[in-house]
């Protein structure tokens, strides 16, 4: 046995070696820098307060790795979690750090610009706003809209109470009317506003009515 083990000794050596080589090479080839844009995601803000307010809405944060490896991330594989535990209401800034970017393995960060960000956090509130369809187009020739229907037609919206007290309604997502000659009747999301924590329900029933001209 110990014969095996040691014949050709120079020879398994140089085959250990040149493994470890092409190991190191596929690890480090094609080693380049990418920047990504990433929202930071908040969690653990007391109940009755939200952020009204953020500044830069996105963090931008150089990364280093595999050029494949890097061409393959998808949203949400970069992430900056934040917790906000203990907070209260008024203008406050957070430092940011290469340490508080979540990546997958073998990805590195070299930098996060700017170093921080700054909330504005403001009292809960709620409010119920009428939903308006977002109308886009125009009917067949010939044709007219002759109605739209809305159910619900009114949702309810929370977040910070500044904010609210500037919405007067809620838009849903674009509606195409473009060429039709019949009736649309289908289910549509509703906008969430920006800064607003979420609005419910999310979802309407809206019948746009499409009749000849007379």
């Amino acid at each position: 046995m110990r014969e095996k083990i040691f014949s050709n000794i120079w020879l398994k050596g140089a085959a250990l070696l040149m493994a470890v080589f092409l190991w190191f090479f596929v690890q480090f080839r094609g080693q380049t820098e990418m920047t990504v844009e990433v929202e930071p995601e908040f969690s653990k803000l007391p109940a009755a307060l939200a952020v009204a307010e953020k500044r830069p809405n996105a963090i931008d944060v150089t990364l280093k790795g595999n050029e494949l490896v890097l061409k393959r991330l998808k949203p949400g594989d970069i992430r900056i979690p934040l917790q906000l535990k203990d907070m209260e209401t008024g203008r406050i800034f957070i430092p940011l750090a290469k340490s508080d970017v979540y990546t997958p393995p073998h990805i590195s960060v070299v930098s996060v610009s700017p170093s921080g960000i700054w909330l504005y956090i403001e009292h809960k509130a709620s409010v119920i706003l009428p939903v308006e369809p977002d109308i886009k187009g125009r009917p067949a020739p010939g044709f007219t809209v002759y109605e739209v229907q809305t159910t619900p037609d009114r949702a309810e919206a929370e977040g910070p109470k500044e904010t609210l007290s500037r919405l007067d309604s809620l838009k849903t997502e674009p509606i195409d009317i473009s060429g039709a000659s019949d009736s649309l009747d289908k289910d549509v999301d509703i906008k969430i506003p920006d800064d607003i924590d979420k609005v419910e329900p999310r979802q309407v029933g809206v019948k746009v009515v499409i009749r000849r001209k007379q």
